[in-house]
């Protein structure tokens, strides 16, 4: 093509990325700076972070000490930060000061910022403007991107392209600049979620594996190590900033949790339900009550293009080999079971469960999930067996590459142990080995890895488009262009993207700027969302927060303004005066505020009621577990009593667990009377679990008891919160009193939830306070 004309394809795709980006975003793009874009839960919060970060200088201390969670301390570290995204957002900001427009236009703006980056790599590798376009449009527009529209941090992959691009020109150029590409987009995109920072780096590592390792190209694997470890620098405070809160709160994400948010097998037959004609694709979709993060739906064209890839490279390749007689025998056994499999599943689907006992032959299926998956299984292992497939040489191709990253990152997408069907199969998968790494239990879906299949197969698609376009007249290309367009974008297809409306203003934010103000009622998710997004906007200080973690005793505040408690306000009071905001439809929260001494109504509007409560002192200091510490002789309960041991062996993970509906009441003996003034009541990590209320006896004779502590145990959860927030411990005092046995009863923090204790401890107690 004459260099004057050179331009023309790639201005036209950019032009269409952009056109078909305001066609989805027409509705947000109408109503730039007054609505936020999908809903107002996690959009908004990120809208309060990006503002956050064009107001604050980053890495200093004012940066970190994020407006929520009062008096909790570096809360920006409980969620991402962002700072990748904000290389958009922060001119935006700075140009409009609105924080609804902003986020809006960076949400748009990664969709051809995305397709543009991925034409860049693709017209790299293929040369041909084509196989870009459709590459472009395959990633940016991928049915996964348009279930992932809450997260502007997952949309925000446009660096990923970039630096892959940086790695594919050094190693044919071996000039510099193209690392300094490669070093600048993999620190972007690192710094926009820690999922990029550990999900891309794998991606990454196994480029490093294929195209230069097992190359042996020793020179540029010491280049690309040291790029790697220069752009790496201005990572390492944010990271053990973040490593060090996280250790002292105790952060981190269960193998429980992390196994819930793991795709299934099948997630790649559960599509997005905003899709607009393929949002009856279900069948993948477990657990059915909600697929979080699981809509994996990839996408006929990319399939089908990639499926051209490997049929061409298996139409050119030899089936002459003569192979071993034992692999043979093994393929061939391995499609008998196949065919076995989707025998026993049809009988299944037409008849339901079947049992066979034909003397020593026994078979039975209740369900087609076991044959099913042997099926699947055994024919998969039975096409990589076959002589095609064993010969063919395209894998050392880049295409091949990018083919077998998709199947990698789509293995390490099914979490630690895979799951057909919504059933754990027992089998590990490969992110089991990952989370051996440090740092690694911090994440939480490893569904997620499937943004990365997603990158792979866009790169491979492209390519073999590339191969069908080369040579062909420009009429074929043209006509063969819309066709695959047409067909990608269909498959992403949605009717728009939604603009939902931003949250009511506060009745007079003039009296909130620089205070202390909490939200009700406080519930850990939709409400603390406007909340903290509130106070960024209005520059005060609150206590409501919502964010990946929360602090150990923010869940005792929220159980107890369920509960409508009076006294639920007193320990948030104990550092100064407090601004309340209550909506006006919650007229059992607003009694109990009105009730509250001293209360000033401020200002009212048609959704919210604000209050002022003075600063209300407590008489006596928190108590501490302090004086002398009680070996604990014997417990008994009626509960779990085999599980008793746990609570006094000094290992805070061990627990002893009353289930609900049993007699949720301890006896502690200490073996001879004592001086008794404190009970440490250790929760460890389940914070989640402050009793409700809590009572505690005394007795000398264990036949006449004296009540000495009962009520909710809210002020005091809150302080060992700030004191041992990784390790929850509990501290009810009281007057000290001569007794050998202390009898605790409990209230569970909810009726479905245990009354739970990793550890309890017993001291006298230097002074005499509740």
């Amino acid at each position: 093509m004459p260099v004057s004309r050179a331009w023309i394809p790639p201005a036209l795709s950019a032009l269409t990325y952009l056109a078909f980006t305001a066609f989805l975003g027409r509705e947000v793009l109408l109503n730039l700076g007054t609505t936020i874009a999908t809903d107002a839960g996690d959009p908004l919060f990120a809208a309060a972070i990006l503002k956050w970060n064009a107001t604050h200088v980053p890495l200093t201390d004012a940066w970190w000490q994020f407006p929520i969670f009062h008096p909790t301390r570096d809360t920006l570290t409980f969620s991402e930060h962002f700072l990748g995204v904000s290389v958009l957002a922060s001119p935006i900001y700075w140009l409009t000061h609105n924080t609804l427009l902003t986020y809006n236009l960076v949400l748009l703006i990664t969709f051809p910022l995305c397709a543009f980056a991925m034409y860049a790599l693709v017209y790299r590798l293929s040369g041909s403007a084509a196989g870009a376009f459709v590459a472009g449009f395959a990633f940016a527009f991928a049915p996964y991107r348009m279930g992932q529209l809450s997260h502007v941090q997952m949309l925000s992959a446009f660096s990923e392209p970039l630096a892959l691009l940086g790695l594919h020109a050094y190693l044919t150029t071996e000039k510099r600049r193209w690392l300094v590409l490669y070093g600048v987009a993999w620190a972007t995109q690192s710094t926009t979620s820690a999922y990029s920072l550990v999900f891309f780096s794998v991606l990454v590592g196994l480029w490093v594996l294929w195209f230069v390792v097992a190359r042996r190209r020793w020179h540029a694997l010491a280049t690309i190590a040291a790029a790697t470890l220069l752009a790496a620098l201005p990572l390492v405070p944010i990271v053990y900033k973040y490593v060090t809160v996280h250790a002292y709160h105790g952060f981190e994400r269960g193998a429980f949790e992390t196994q819930a948010f793991s795709a299934d097998v099948l997630s790649v037959l559960c599509a997005p339900g905003n899709l607009s004609f393929w949002s009856w694709l279900r069948v993948g979709c477990y657990p059915r009550s909600g697929p979080y993060e699981v809509e994996l739906y990839p996408g006929v064209a990319v399939l089908a293009l990639c499926g051209l890839h490997v049929y061409r490279a298996l139409r050119g390749t030899s089936a002459t080999r003569v192979w071993p007689r034992w692999l043979t025998f093994a393929r061939r056994v391995l499609i008998v079971v196949a065919l076995l499999a989707a025998v026993s599943v049809a009988i299944d689907l037409v008849s339901g469960p079947w049992r066979i006992d034909w003397g020593f032959i026994r078979a039975s299926s209740s369900s087609i999930r076991k044959p099913l998956l042997i099926g699947l299984v055994a024919a998969a292992c039975a096409l990589l067996l076959s002589p095609r497939v064993m010969g063919l040489p395209r894998w050392s191709s880049t295409t091949g590459f990018y083919l077998l990253a998709a199947v990698a990152m789509w293995l390490l997408a099914l979490g630690p142990t895979v799951k057909f069907m919504g059933v754990p199969t027992g089998v590990e998968g490969p992110f089991s080995l990952l989370r051996e790494l440090p740092g690694a239990t911090g994440v939480r879906v490893p569904a997620r890895f499937w943004s990365l299949t997603c990158l792979s197969l866009a790169i491979a698609a492209g390519m073999s488009f590339a191969r069908v376009a080369g040579g062909r007249s420009r009429l074929f290309v043209a006509g063969a262009v819309v066709i695959a367009g047409l067909v990608v974008t269909a498959d992403g297809f949605i009717d728009g993207i939604v603009a939902a409306p931003a949250p009511p203003g506060v009745p007079d934010p003039a009296q909130l700027a620089g205070r202390r103000v909490v939200e009700l009622p406080v519930d850990a998710y939709w409400r603390d969302i406007i909340a903290t997004y509130r106070a960024v906007e209005g520059n005060w200080i609150a206590i409501n927060g919502y964010s990946g973690y929360s602090p150990s005793y923010y869940y005792a505040i929220r159980d107890a303004n369920r509960a409508e408690d009076e006294d639920f306000l007193s320990p948030l009071l104990r550092d100064g005066d407090l601004q309340v905001l209550v909506p006006v439809d919650a007229p059992g929260l607003l009694a109990a505020v009105q009730r509250q001494p001293d209360a000033i109504l401020i200002a009212r509007n048609a959704s919210l009621v604000q209050f002022q409560l003075p600063r209300r002192p407590r008489g006596n200091p928190m108590p501490q577990a302090d004086g002398l510490r009680f070996p604990v002789t014997r417990l008994t309960s009626m509960c779990a009593p085999e599980d008793l041991p746990h609570a006094i062996d000094g290992d805070n993970t061990s627990i002893w667990a009353c289930n609900p509906g049993e007699s949720a009441t301890l006896t502690i003996d200490l073996g001879e009377p004592r001086d008794v003034g404190r009970v440490v009541h250790g929760l460890g990590r389940q914070s989640n679990l402050v009793p409700r209320m809590l009572q505690i006896e005394t007795s000398e004779d264990e036949v006449a008891w004296r009540d000495v502590w009962s009520g909710r145990p809210l002020e005091e959860a809150i302080a060992a919160g700030l004191t041992t927030p990784g390790d929850l411990r509990i501290v009810t005092g009281f007057e000290r009193r001569r007794a050998r046995f202390v009898r605790l009863s409990a209230v569970p923090a909810d009726r479905d939830l245990p009354w739970l204790i990793a550890e309890l401890e017993v001291w006298s107690g230097r002074d005499a306070s509740r």
